[in-house]
């Protein structure tokens, strides 16, 4: 059977309530957060890919990556 056909009721309404809540909470991140977190989860690239094309260390990627994270689940819990 089709995903369609056996999601839930009112479920497309709370992946856009999802989706939003998760685009207010991108507005709190500071803009190296923010790039981190988007190039990890959307563009899939690995910690050491953005730390060459952000011209940033390794490490200091992974911190603000760490720090994105943190502030994304407090805004959204």
């Amino acid at each position: 059977m089709p995903a369609a056909e056996t999601a839930a009721p009112g479920g497309d309404i709370e992946d856009r309530e999802s989706l939003e809540r998760l685009r207010v909470a991108l507005m709190h991140l500071r803009p190296e957060e923010k790039e981190v977190f988007l190039l990890r989860q959307n563009g899939e690239l690995t910690y050491e890919q953005i730390a060459e094309v952000s011209h940033r260390p390794v490490g200091t990627v992974k911190t603000q990556m760490r720090s994105a994270l943190q502030k994304l689940r407090k805004v959204l819990a």
